[in-house]
């Protein structure tokens, strides 16, 4: 659900924005004709966008805590890791939330709270991935879980790919700075490749048996 909700958030937002009129229809990870940020700009697809998104924050909080307990059950022995992973990905769920409260809002502060919150969100996202895909490695290494090892292959492929988009923005701004749909183009594709990633930790999970349980207790 951690990577399943913002797609289908995004792309909702999306197809009610353009049915309203208020984007071209076009298929944005091709044609870019919209970015991400304006499929939450107007209502009421920028209500359904936040009472999405913001609960897909919340998700990834709990999706970064779990893999820290799935690291250490498998015998991670690296916790200096495992913590920076945390720390990492938490924060980037805390930017996804700044990004999101300032979606709809006029401003050149909003404007400024959107851009620092998206690069921030995908920036620290995507270190949070390196580092679990590090210990994936190491727990190859000690050969405790060699079923790990096709979906290590998968992650290594989404994350060479979402090197190649990440570094593929700066150059297209520098080469085609008067066309923005290239940049909305690369910024759907990154968004789903790092949604993905965290999809496929399911299968990880799943591989070793691990299942997640949430409690309350009362004094």
């Amino acid at each position: 659900l951690t990577g399943i909700l913002p797609i289908i958030s995004a792309n909702i937002a999306y197809l009610v924005a353009a049915q309203l009129g208020h984007l071209s229809w076009c298929i944005p990870y091709l044609d870019g004709c919209a970015s991400i940020s304006a499929t939450g700009r107007q209502a009421p697809e920028s209500l359904f966008f936040r009472a999405t998104m913001i609960p897909a924050a919340v998700l990834m909080m709990a999706y970064w805590r779990l893999n820290y307990e799935w690291l250490l059950i498998n015998g991670d022995r690296n916790s200096l890791a495992g913590v920076a992973m945390l720390w990492l990905g938490t924060t980037a769920a805390v930017f996804l939330v700044i990004y999101t409260v300032a979606l709809g809002h006029i401003g050149e502060e909003y404007a400024l709270q959107r851009r620092i919150g998206v690069t921030l969100f995908f920036a620290f996202s995507y270190l949070a991935q390196l580092l679990l895909l590090g210990r994936y490695q190491q727990l190859l290494k000690q050969g405790t879980l060699p079923a790990l090892h096709r979906i290590y292959q998968i992650k290594i492929l989404l994350c060479t790919l979402l090197l190649i988009v990440g570094l593929a923005q700066p150059a297209f701004n520098a080469l085609h700075p008067d066309q923005p749909y290239r940049e909305n183009i690369i910024e759907w594709n990154f968004a789903l490749l790092l949604h993905l990633y965290f999809i496929i930790t399911y299968f990880a999970w799943k591989s070793t048996g691990f299942n997640a349980r949430f409690t309350t207790h009362t004094g």
